[in-house]
């Protein structure tokens, strides 16, 4: 069937007469006007005529809708695309969740292989290392305690996994486990998810037998024994490495103790000093090796724990050779008799730098992107990198604390000598943006909003200028510790553990532009991100919540 030639519409204006012909209204006052030579009728007012417009056609209105419809679109389109770059950029933190739009339900759960049983005291401080998208959890540090009820004695067991466990956060599957012998230790880990690493370190097995195993992001091993020299111990190191560590020079005297800290002898003098050497976790080669020289120091921090019997013991005897190892991200903190010293994974002394030298052993803290602030007993910071080079110092000590990954890089968060509280935004020129003079601490330094404690409230600052826009506090959470905040660069989360372990929990949600209370949920464990995914540990062992 041929199809109808096309027409134009035909559209007729169409006015409402209510008067002769020729007369026109004014819009003002609706008297009439002269028109066509007509006199005009001012005692005889009219109504305004209302000019009616051309009906549109049923191809104009599609049209018009098709518009409409396609800006619609076009906005959901922008909004959804904003939407997912964000929640792509807060994956790539460990403060950074994907959404915390609504509250979270269990999506998984892994469980212990030894859970902490109903009645038992816990503390599950458990240590985490992020490799190539995995949460990997080491076994655990945690202590539990096994109460007899015939005879009230307690039995120490060890809650969370008994071999090394790597866990998908998105869905709850155990990508691997690698099994490890007696008195694991890995490195480099941390509380909170915020260390990543190319290969997990760990050492284990008898004093005498020590090995060094070193774990890829997909669980294969490199295994070899440590072979310790008389004195030698042997720790995991960050960047593949391992680190030994030995006493040189003469043995120093024996000092008694007793458990008040009163001490046969106030100070060690002379002491040992420390060799460390770092090698290849794998191949055992050897990257550097560096000196830490020993001070005199009060013998009750000398004190070694004996190998039986109860502790404390009437009078114990100190360890002058005791020498431990904690392995950071890009950083070796050594610590012992008369030894305290912070490396970087190049081996150079970093609490030794600037300033800080003259109230050494300085604080050390890991800034990320191989920066370091040292800050010793002194009033300033000095800001190194991984070769000892000063970047630039500040006048306070740099509070390093929770921040969104689409937080510009504009400010430092300073804490002044003069103040017990507060701290100051200082820019990296040194130039004080804005101070802040009640706050506890920061919980958040997001995008455009500083989120602060100041004790039993929460309060929203102005990243520019400091102002106040908001605060928020619950009289329920006063007995509670606030110890985390998240983010998905709308919403905080500020997670509330009970202080004694003998309650839940509870993660609460603010919006970061009004502080309006969005929803809470209950925890029974801390909580952490992982690549943009909340998980939560229990007393029964991991599960992810979304």
């Amino acid at each position: 069937m041929p199809r109808p030639a096309k027409q134009e519409s035909v559209v007729f204006d169409l006015v409402e007469e209510n008067g002769s012909d020729g007369d026109a209204y004014d819009d003002a006052n609706g008297t009439a006007h002269e028109v066509g030579g007509r006199p005009d009728v001012p005692d005889e007012p009219r109504p305004l005529l209302l000019v009616r417009l051309s009906r549109l056609s049923r191809r104009t209105w599609v049209l018009t809708a098709a518009v409409v419809a396609i800006g619609v679109v076009t906005v959901a389109a922008v909004d959804l695309v904003r939407d997912h770059r964000r929640a792509e950029l807060m994956r790539t933190s460990p403060v950074g969740v994907a959404s915390l739009a609504d509250p979270p339900a269990e999506t998984w759960a892994v469980r212990f292989d030894t859970p902490v049983e109903q009645g038992q005291d816990a503390s599950m401080n458990q240590q985490v290392v992020i490799m190539d998208g995995l949460l990997v959890v080491p076994p655990t540090t945690g202590r539990s305690y096994r109460v007899d009820p015939a005879s009230g004695v307690g039995e120490p067991v060890l809650p969370g996994f008994d071999e090394v466990v790597a866990i998908d956060p998105a869905e709850g599957g155990v990508a691997w486990r690698v099994p490890l012998g007696e008195d694991p230790t890995c490195g480099p880990t941390g509380y909170d998810a915020s260390t990543s690493t190319e290969v997990l370190v760990c050492v284990h097995g008898a004093d005498d037998a020590r090995e060094v195993v070193a774990i890829a992001p997909d669980g294969s091993t490199r295994s070899r024994p440590a072979e310790l020299a008389e004195g030698e111990h042997v720790f995991p190191g960050p960047d593949g490495t391992a680190v030994r560590t030995v006493r040189t020079g003469d043995p120093a005297g024996e000092v008694e103790c007793d458990v008040s800290g009163t001490c046969s002898s106030g100070y060690l003098v002379p002491g040992r000093d420390v060799r460390v050497t770092a090698e290849d976790a794998g191949t055992g080669a050897e990257r550097w090796t560096s000196t830490v020289e020993f001070d005199p120091m009060n013998s009750m921090n000398c004190q070694g724990t004996p190998d039986s019997g109860d502790w404390p013991t009437p009078e114990s005897a100190t360890d002058p050779d005791v020498v431990t190892v904690s392995a950071g991200s890009e950083t070796v903190v050594v610590d012992g008799c008369g030894v305290s010293a912070t490396l970087s994974a190049y081996g150079i002394r970093l609490d030794l730098v600037g300033d800080a030298s003259l109230t050494a052993p300085a604080w050390v803290t890991e800034l990320g992107s191989g920066r370091f602030a040292v800050q010793g007993e002194g009033l300033g910071t000095t800001v190194v990198d991984q070769a000892g080079n000063t970047l630039y110092t500040l006048d306070g000590w740099i509070r390093t604390d929770a921040t969104s990954p689409d937080a510009p890089a504009d400010l430092w968060f300073v804490q002044t000598a003069t103040d017990a509280w507060g701290f100051e935004a200082v820019r990296e020129d040194g130039s004080v943006a804005w101070s802040e003079r009640y706050g506890q601490s920061v919980l958040l330094a997001g995008r455009d909003v500083v989120v602060v404690n100041r004790g039993n409230r929460v309060v929203g600052l102005a990243r520019t200028t400091g102002a106040e826009l908001w605060s928020w506090g619950s009289d329920d959470l006063t007995e509670m510790i606030r110890s985390r905040a998240l983010t998905d660069g709308e919403t905080v989360a500020l997670e509330y553990l009970s202080r004694d372990g003998s309650s839940d929990g509870l993660l609460v949600t603010l919006d970061l532009d009004t502080g309006k209370q969005l929803w809470h949920m209950p925890l029974t464990g801390p909580v952490i991100a992982v690549g943009g995914h909340l998980v939560e540990f229990t007393r029964e062992g991991v599960r992810g919540l979304g």
